[in-house]
C-alpha cells in the first residue's frame, strides 16, 4: 500500500515571493484550497493509499508543499535544507514529526542546500536527484555517503520550474513524462536512456505543472485541465488519469506532486 503525507492549508497563503510564481497580490482563496485539499486527500484514500497528515505551523505558509519537507528512505528520513530563509524553519517540524513516527534522521551539512522530494523521485529502488535551482549537486554525494544508495543527477536551468518534480513526473520504470527545456542535453540523455517512454508535455501543460503528478495504483493524479491530447499519451500505457484542481496551489508554484511526500 503506498503511504504518503500530506499538510493541511490552515495557513497557506502568499505571504512573500520566493519563485516565479508568487505574486503578493495574488492572494489565496481560503474556501476553494480547502475544497482542493480535501479533493486530494479523498482521492488518495479512494485509490487505497494510507494518508498521514504533519500539522502546519503558523507563520510557515509554504508547509502544505509536504513534498519538500524531506525524504524517508526505508526507516531513514533525510532532512531538507532550504534554500531560501523563509521556509527554513520547515525542517524543525519536519524532523520532529519523523523521529515520533520512529525514523532515524539524516541530516546534510547546513551550506548544502537540499528540498527533499522537490528535488527527488524514485521508481522501482532507482533514485533521481535535481539540482541548480534550489538544491545543490553535493546533496548527491552527501546522501549516497548517508544512505549508501546510487543518485541519477539532473541539472535544472528553468527558474520556472526550479524543483525535478515539476519538469519530470515518473509513471512507472518505463514510463514518464518530462519537460525538456528543464534540462542540459546531458540530462535529457539520462532521462532518455532511463526510460522506454518518454511522454514530451507541451508548453499549454507545462503551465498548469502537468509533471507534477503522483501515481496510485496504476493511476496518474494530475492536475486539473490538461489537455486532451496528453491524457490519450498517459492513458496508452495503460493508465487511468485522475483530474484534480490545484489552482489556488499554483499561486504558490506548486500542484499535486509539490503536495504529497511519498513513502520510499
Amino acid at each position: 500500500m503506498k503511504k504518503i503525507l500530506l499538510c493541511p492549508p490552515d495557513f497557506y497563503d502568499i505571504e512573500y515571493e520566493i519563485n516565479p510564481w508568487m505574486h503578493l497580490e495574488n492572494k489565496v482563496d481560503q474556501k476553494k484550497v480547502r475544497v482542493e485539499y480535501a479533493l486530494l486527500k479523498a482521492a488518495y484514500k479512494s485509490l487505497g493509499a494510507e494518508v498521514l497528515e504533519i500539522s502546519q505551523v503558523a507563520g510557515l505558509p509554504d508547509m502544505v508543499y509536504a513534498a519538500n519537507l524531506g525524504s524517508p528512505f526505508g526507516n531513514k528520513f533525510a532532512v531538507s535544507n532550504f534554500r531560501f530563509p523563509q521556509r527554513r524553519g520547515e525542517s524543525k517540524y519536519a524532523k520532529e514529526y519523523f523521529e515520533k513516527l520512529g525514523f532515524e534522521i539524516v541530516s546534510l551539512p547546513q551550506e548544502i542546500f537540499f528540498e527533499g522530494q522537490g528535488d527527488l523521485l524514485s521508481v522501482n529502488g532507482k533514485f533521481f536527484i535535481g539540482w541548480g535551482k534550489r538544491s545543490n549537486r553535493e546533496a548527491k554525494d552527501v546522501l549516497n555517503q548517508k544512505l549508501g544508495l546510487e543518485f541519477i543527477d539532473l541539472e535544472l536551468v528553468d527558474p520556472y520550474y526550479y524543483h525535478l518534480d515539476m519538469s519530470l513526473g515518473i509513471l512507472d520504470k518505463e514510463t514518464a513524462l518530462m519537460k525538456p527545456e528543464s534540462f542540459t542535453q546531458e540530462g535529457l540523455a539520462k532521462i532518455k536512456a532511463e526510460f522506454k517512454n518518454v511522454i514530451e508535455v507541451s508548453a499549454e501543460d507545462n503551465k498548469l505543472m502537468a509533471c507534477n503528478l503522483v501515481v496510485v495504483n496504476k493511476t496518474v493524479v494530475i492536475g486539473q485541465g490538461i489537455s486532451d491530447s496528453l491524457k490519450r499519451n498517459i492513458e496508452k500505457y495503460g493508465f487511468k488519469v485522475l483530474e484534480i484542481p490545484m489552482d489556488e496551489y499554483r499561486k504558490g508554484g506548486g500542484s499535486i506532486k509539490c503536495l504529497t511526500l511519498e513513502f520510499y
